[in-house]
């Protein structure tokens, strides 16, 4: 690691304190914090990754030859009872919260 000599001890305090304040919040945060982070989009980050994974899924599951696909879960059915779903319930969430960010919000007297 490298080190640097400072001379004014203000600037060292300063400096000692960001750092352990660093360190508290990673510590706070666990492993789920560090892969999504902190703050206001966390919300965001967790559902979009929600939703590109079942995007995913499906979508290999689309490109998997038929003959290698369950009987009695075709595409059909992944798509509407699965995929459609699942996605039109995010773009709910996230339009709700969006809304509901916004009317909880008071402007400014």
């Amino acid at each position: 690691m490298n080190k640097i000599e400072i001379q004014d001890p203000k600037v060292a305090s300063k400096i000692i304190a960001a750092n352990a304040e660093s360190e508290k919040r990673k510590a706070e945060l666990g492993f789920l914090g560090k892969f999504f982070g902190s703050g206001d989009n966390v919300r965001l980050y967790i559902v979009g990754t929600i939703s590109l994974g079942v995007l995913l899924i499906a979508l290999v599951y689309t490109l998997v030859p038929e003959r290698n696909r369950s009987a009695d879960f075709g595409l059909k059915e992944l798509w509407t009872l699965v995929v459609l779903p699942v996605e039109s319930t995010i773009i709910g969430y996230l339009i709700g919260s969006k809304t509901g960010d916004s009317a909880s919000r008071k402007p400014d007297a």
